[in-house]
């Protein structure tokens, strides 16, 4: 727990732009790794197995679903990079409500 706290306090600790390379960073990493495995089990609940192939060959499985989610990410195609930016996306959009929050409080009256 001492290493966590440590790591947050240097992290903290960083200028403003290298702050926000390592947090794009880390967005990307959990967008490679945690949100395909998430599309996955999603995908095994609702659907049913990932099948590559139309014909209905059984070649899919995880590893299928994340090579072609990489092969996608660096095809351009959009769907896939805005999945690769989404985690970086959806936590601006947190911190943009959060600090409009702040700035304009809600007036409670008494009525």
């Amino acid at each position: 727990m001492k290493a966590l706290a440590n790591s947050w306090r240097r992290y903290r600790a960083l200028p403003t732009l290298p702050r926000e390379l390592v947090t794009l960073g880390l967005m990307l990493l959990l967008a490679l790794t945690l949100l395909p495995l998430a599309i996955y089990v999603a995908g095994q609940v609702f659907l049913g197995e990932y099948i590559r192939d139309p014909s209905g060959s059984p070649t899919g499985g995880f590893w299928a679903l994340w090579i072609d989610y990489v092969r996608g990410i660096f095809s351009g195609s959009t769907g896939h990079l805005v999945a690769l930016l989404g985690p970086w996306l959806i936590l601006l959009f947190v911190r943009a409500c959060v600090a409009l929050a702040r700035r304009n409080p809600v007036h409670r009256g008494t009525a």
